[in-house]
């Protein structure tokens, strides 16, 4: 059996190594689960902040104007697309077209 330098801490077995990566802060903290919740919050909070960073980019900035005003008249052209074929529509259906689809036969033999 092989002997290993280190002590036991809370029950569990610390190594020598373990014990130096403790005094140099990368010792891990709570149970592994503990440890994911704390790089998931981390994680959130960091794209949080990026959110409103960004926002306030889009707000304050030229470029962020520019991008708005881009989205702007390109979802303002699809309206106005759409109100071109519904009154297309509705012109075909003034002038006796009554039924766009048309009817089909079915032969049965």
């Amino acid at each position: 059996m092989e002997d290993k330098q280190g002590k036991f801490i809370q029950g569990a077995w610390i190594d020598d190594k373990q014990d130096s990566e403790k005094v140099h802060g990368k010792e891990p903290k709570g149970t592994p689960i503990d440890q994911r919740i704390d790089q998931v919050s981390g994680m959130v909070n960091t794209s949080f902040h990026q959110v409103l960073a960004l926002a306030r980019d889009l707000i304050s900035t030229p470029e962020g104007h520019a991008h708005i005003e881009r989205q702007i008249q390109q979802a303002s052209s699809q309206i106005e697309n759409a109100l071109s074929e519904i009154l297309k529509s509705g012109e075909k259906k003034e002038n006796g077209d009554t039924n766009p689809k048309k009817e089909r036969k079915i032969r049965i033999e």
